[in-house]
């Protein structure tokens, strides 16, 4: 089965509406909420669409039955009062095919508690707020795989076509290469044109005496020359290009930065480590959607590990640590399968790393943790045993990681190879990942982590919106002065 239950979007006041509540109608913030599920659900192949009789409900839905071509259907069970039992039933008699759920406030967080125990504490929002989905995968009466994805709080494609700018980023990373190319709004909707991917292995590349050896920088330059003719058969009207930890730590980073810069016909970026954090922070604001309540947010990349923690308004620390899958894979884990030892030396790695920021961290109350990289990714599509299985959301608790940590660590390389959902590009580094990650749930007293599928190429186009936004309103104000 795979079911979205979404709680109906933001309605009119019921102090208007108390004669007749059932036909309360959604207010322009539900509106545009109701316009966001149908970005969220992009490329679902929704087969049906069920909802409360509530016109707040129907409404909430109708826009994206109508990009798919369907009729909402009403479905007394999921009304506001109803039986847990009715509800339940409904679940039980959908099939396999995906299916989109819209209920009320009084039934969803008993649903979500019976289909996946222990979910709610998980995602640390302490409620099911208007507009939210909750995505269940799986099986009904096993486990199942759960995702959640909080309210839309901008009204997507709201910018003028003028506004819209289609921008490549070349991500130029420790593991791998990475080019994006989206059509970006000011308001902070982008729309995936292309993607490329390369794996390079550049951090793992760099030598005992600091340098990145010539035959690689050769490599990685041939590569950065084909993602740039991508990025203009893309129709990208500008490409930015940043890199991270590799070219970062290695004493020829600065040299190769300029060669991939000419073959990429644009300035290549090096960042430091505070600055990735604040723009894969930015990202999961836009994505994931962060209240008030403080979140952490990490980035497990092949070379560092950035964490941050914030909220909606306010970011309050940011920090990189040297503990990149690719780098702790390289240096301590060589082994297939990983030894006892190595395991054990990789956990005292990162606990001794973090252990200097924990109190920094725990004081500001983190209630939830969000993770970006290729190596979380892939760890959750084989927790959905997907190869493509869609994971922005997915929710996994720190005895699932610790569990898949300890599989993953006893198995050796052709044994990962068949495993249903295997990112065969990474299936060297998902024990170090996993245990990276599980280290720091431990020792941060987290309950488990969310997948975010956004992290720095979309923080970088976000940020290249805004400051096109701003230098957009200083022109302005200098003329109407």
């Amino acid at each position: 089965m795979k079911v979205y239950l979404i709680r109906h979007a933001k309605a009119e006041s019921r102090v208007s509406w108390w004669h007749e509540d059932v036909l309360r109608p959604l207010s322009s913030v539900g509106h545009n909420e109701a316009l966001g599920l149908v970005e969220r659900l992009e490329g679902v192949p929704v087969a049906r669409v069920i909802s409360s009789p509530a016109l707040r409900c129907r409404q909430t839905v109708e826009p994206l039955a109508a990009r798919f071509g369907l009729v909402v259907e009403i479905e007394p069970r999921l009304g506001e009062g109803s039986s847990m039992n009715d509800a339940m039933s409904l679940v039980a008699s959908l099939g396999n095919r995906p299916v989109v759920l819209c209920s009320h406030g009084d039934l969803i967080p008993g649903m979500v508690d019976k289909l996946a125990p222990g979910a709610l504490e998980l995602e640390g929002s302490g409620g099911v707020p208007k507009g939210s989905t909750w995505v269940f995968q799986g099986t009904l009466g096993e486990p199942l795989r759960v995702s959640y994805l909080p309210p839309p709080r901008h009204a997507f494609g709201t910018g003028v076509e003028g506004d819209r700018m289609r921008i490549g980023v070349a991500d130029l990373g420790s593991t791998s290469f990475h080019m994006l190319v989206a059509d970006a709004t000011p308001d902070g909707h982008l729309e995936r044109v292309a993607r490329e991917r390369e794996m390079l292995r550049l951090g793992a590349a760099i030598g005992p005496d600091g340098f990145i050896p010539h035959e690689t920088c050769e490599r990685a330059v041939d590569v950065a020359r084909r993602l740039g003719r991508a990025a203009e058969r893309a129709g990208a009207e500008q490409v930015l290009a940043i890199a991270t930890a590799a070219l970062r730590d290695a004493k020829n980073g600065r040299k190769l930065a300029e060669q991939l810069g000419r073959a990429l016909d644009t300035d290549v970026r090096i960042l430091p480590g505070q600055e990735e954090a604040r723009l894969i922070f930015a990202a999961f604001r836009r994505r994931v959607g962060l209240g008030d309540e403080p979140a952490l947010g990490l980035d497990l990349g092949g070379g560092s590990l950035e964490l941050a923690v914030g909220n909606a308004s306010h970011l309050r620390f940011e920090e990189t640590l040297r503990l990149g899958v690719t780098r702790l894979h390289g240096e301590l884990a060589p082994s297939d399968p990983m030894t006892g030892a190595e395991a054990r030396n990789l956990r005292t790695r990162v606990e001794v790393a973090l252990e200097p920021l924990v109190s920094r961290i725990l004081a500001l109350h983190p209630q939830r943790c969000i993770v970006a990289g290729g190596t979380a990714r892939a760890l959750g599509r084989l927790l959905l045993e997907e190869e493509d299985g869609a994971i922005r959301g997915l929710l996994i608790s720190a005895g699932e990681l610790e569990k898949l940590s300890q599989k993953l660590r006893r198995s050796t390389h052709e044994e990962r190879l068949d495993l249903v959902g295997i990112d065969a590009r990474r299936a060297d580094l998902l024990p170090t990942g996993a245990i990276i990650l599980s280290t720091v749930l431990q020792m941060l007293r987290l309950p488990g982590l969310m997948v975010c599928d956004w992290g720095i190429r979309e923080g970088v186009i976000l940020a290249a919106m805004a400051r096109r936004a701003r230098e957009a309103r200083r022109k302005s104000a200098a003329a109407a002065s």
